[in-house]
């Protein structure tokens, strides 16, 4: 099976930060840096809003309170390209070793643990993607993964009594870096929470409905595209072990395979979904 667009972007992203190219923030957000944004109503998440473009990333707001905030990706720079949350101290070395470890090279598992280490992801999505997920008292990062330009935003004050949407249907990732539902997926959100100890994505791609998992073997040792791939499907942007978002997500009447192509810990380069992390499931 050929490797999966989002990879690749990933990739990019990590690369051309390596190599010094727009690392530092941009100034979308000056004019409302100093600014504690209100939270809407009681017990409803803050709304975020992101635009990105080939030149800069810009929130609606770039300082609001902790708890669950929700964001919604507006506006990407490219065909492809996706927004990511990421926390660090250490910006340059968690690209550094993100770029190591995607690459393949001997040490890879080791910079890849590295990445877990000082670097945590709250995950993002596409263009039209709106996600909710809890953020602590700190500073961020908010990246667009194909210009790899970025902003910052803090979230700073009193704590707010905002809560999560309930989701229709969960997906997790377990200690043993395998994927867990609680049943079909149904209805408009969906949770992920990553409850291993690497980070993961969640890629689902829409299969034909008679796909077997004898099928999924096959393709992933093969270099072609199978047969029994559809067109659509959703992504959620990748997360650190502990972190549980909830996405607005139509799931469609339809079998899904879920996968998570990040680089191991364990073995250079190689892709989880390599190592049997992926799952098939059915819409409904």
């Amino acid at each position: 099976m050929k490797l999966p667009t989002k990879v690749s972007t990933l990739v990019v992203a990590v690369s051309l930060a390596a190599a010094g190219i727009a690392i530092g923030p941009t100034t979308a957000n000056a004019g409302t840096a100093d600014k504690l944004a209100r939270p809407g109503a009681p017990g409803t998440p803050k709304a975020v809003r992101i635009r990105s473009t080939d030149h800069k990333v810009k929130l609606s707001d770039a300082r609001f309170r902790p708890g669950v905030v929700q964001f919604r990706v507006v506006k990407t720079a490219a065909r492809g390209s996706s927004l990511v949350i990421l926390q660090t101290d250490n910006l340059d070395r968690t690209f550094k070793e993100f770029d190591k470890a995607a690459s393949g090279a001997p040490g890879g598992a080791d910079a890849m643990k590295t990445v877990d280490r000082i670097a945590t992801f709250y995950g993002g999505g596409a263009e039209g993607a709106r996600w909710q997920v809890r953020l602590g008292t700190g500073s961020y990062y908010m990246v667009d993964t194909r210009t790899n330009k970025l902003t910052t935003f803090k979230v700073k004050g009193e704590q707010t009594g905002a809560k999560m949407t309930k989701p229709d249907s969960a997906v997790w990732a377990t200690k043993q870096n395998q994927f867990e539902t609680s049943g079909d997926l149904t209805g408009n959100w969906v949770s992920f929470e990553n409850k291993a100890r690497e980070i993961h994505f969640l890629e689902a791609d829409r299969v034909a409905d008679g796909t077997t998992s004898s099928d999924v073997r096959k393709a992933l040792n093969s270099d072609k595209d199978p047969k029994w791939a559809l067109p659509g499907g959703f992504f959620f942007e990748i997360q650190s072990p502990g972190v549980k978002t909830v996405h607005r997500q139509d799931v469609k009447n339809s079998r899904y395979l879920l996968m998570c192509w990040m680089p191991s810990e364990e073995q250079d380069g190689v892709p989880h979904a390599m190592m049997g992390m992926w799952h098939l499931i059915d819409g409904a």
